[in-house]
């Protein structure tokens, strides 16, 4: 495992972009906890006061906007970005994770950051091994170059599916999820931070792309009858099949999005990609049930 660089981390600034959303949140915890200092560069303050610490200054920028970058990343060392790229469309003018991400890479320049940090998924991982593809991760590998041609050093993660997303699948006492039981390895917000942390600033890091991956193999039966027993024994199972989801997704651009992206994963078999990372930055610690334990816990944080 690489040196604990979070020493360095005193009076050191870092900006994220996309710090309402959800995955954000538990870095930004992480970040605190070790003592830096952390710009939520957002659309809507109003919003963010909402939602963040109280420790964290709230800048107004938007990824569509490069002078409100420009301005949002003064005084700041290192930047993470945190972007959703949901419901992609064809030929979109503007793709938050390909033209913003450019947006971005332009104002880190111009104001000297030294380590640009982003968050993808593991569909987007250079190494995949995959024979189908499909348009959100597309517009990453593109948005991604940006970032790689940047001269600034670069850490791109690629997670697997978060045990996360299953908690926000719960609609009161029943847990919503959408065709077959396909095998991941899922990991979780708490450890992915906690990666996060120890690649700031550290050179081991640097210009690397890692896979973020737990260390067991599932589907999503088998995790929702491990978390339903720290977090929510009367919780039960409602599946839709995909062939009802695509159905839907004629009426609604959402529901279209849902059924690429799980049709997607039905044709995928995960292979295992993580070895360097746990060897970087560290290997996750936190079963499936320690972790609904904890979101049960704080769930308020993440809702």
């Amino acid at each position: 495992m690489a040196t604990n660089h979070t020493t360095m981390s005193a009076k050191k600034t870092i900006a994220i972009v996309g710090a309402t959303g959800r995955l954000a949140q538990p870095v930004i915890r992480q970040l605190l906890w070790h003592g830096y200092q952390v710009r939520a560069v957002v659309r809507s303050i109003e919003k963010a006061n909402k939602m963040l610490p109280d420790l964290v200054v709230l800048v107004q920028g938007d990824v569509a906007d490069s002078s409100s970058l420009m301005q949002a990343f003064k005084g700041v060392d290192y930047v993470y970005i945190n972007l959703s790229a949901d419901e992609v469309q064809p030929n979109q003018a503007f793709y938050a994770e390909r033209e913003g991400i450019q947006n971005i890479v332009k104002a880190c320049q111009l104001n000297g950051i030294q380590h640009i940090l982003k968050i993808s998924a593991l569909g987007a991982y250079p190494f995949i091994e995959q024979h189908k593809d499909i348009l959100q991760n597309k517009i990453r590998r593109q948005g991604h170059r940006f970032i790689e041609q940047s001269n600034i050093p670069f850490t791109i993660f690629h997670p697997t599916w978060f045990l996360d997303s299953l908690f926000w699948a719960i609609k009161k006492n029943n847990f919503q999820w959408i065709g077959k039981p396909v095998e991941f390895y899922w990991i979780n917000s708490e450890d992915y931070a906690v990666q996060v942390i120890e690649a700031i600033g550290n050179p081991q890091a640097f210009d690397t792309h890692y896979a973020v991956q737990g260390p067991e193999k599932l589907n999503y039966k088998q995790v929702f009858e491990r978390l339903k027993t720290s977090y929510n024994p009367q919780l039960k199972m409602q599946v839709l099949p995909l062939w009802m989801v695509k159905l839907m997704g004629i009426f609604s651009p959402k529901m279209s999005h849902l059924a690429e992206l799980f049709g997607f994963y039905e044709q995928t078999n995960e292979a295992f990609y993580a070895q360097k990372t746990w060897a970087d930055l560290g290997k996750p610690r936190t079963s499936p049930e320690e972790f609904a334990q904890q979101f049960g816990e704080e769930k308020s944080l993440y809702l």
